[in-house]
């Protein structure tokens, strides 16, 4: 009989937690500050498989830190805006005339997710977002190789 409670009590614990994971994370995407993000999604699939998919798309600020934090292992999180990294190796808005632009996945399918500092542009690939090189300098060797 105590077996039991005890089974019981942690199961009922358990699922309080998830519970609580989910209400943290439910709240945190009704938050209205949104920051960009690149997120790498792994979703099972029916053959025990693995699909990986790759989006760019504004999240609650909030729900962000959570995640980022540790601090929130399950719920779901709302993508807004989204971009998705095509097989041509360029980014395309994800809003058509069948898709809103916005799709909601599990916080536990998150294999990686990075904070970006603008939104992407559609047509681009990832070269927008590394720093220009030299920036129009020639390097100290060239000028004075030119100069000689």
């Amino acid at each position: 009989m105590k077996t039991t409670l005890l089974l019981l009590t942690l199961t009922l614990a358990l699922a309080g937690c998830q519970l609580e994971d989910e209400t943290l994370a439910l709240e945190a995407n009704a938050k209205e500050e949104q920051v960009w993000t690149f997120i790498q999604f792994n979703v099972p699939e029916e053959d025990e498989g693995l699909e990986s998919f790759y989006y760019y798309g504004k999240v609650s600020k909030s729900l962000y830190q959570l995640i980022s934090a540790n601090r929130l292992q399950s719920g779901f999180v709302r993508l807004q805006e989204m971009h998705y990294w095509g097989d041509d190796d360029l980014i395309h808005p994800y809003r058509d005339l069948q898709n809103s632009g916005e799709m909601v996945f599990r916080i536990e399918d998150i294999r990686s997710m990075k904070l970006v500092r603008k939104a992407p542009t559609p047509g681009l690939g990832y070269e927008q977002f590394e720093e220009p090189q030299n920036k129009g300098i020639k390097p100290a060797a060239e000028t004075l190789e030119q100069r000689s």
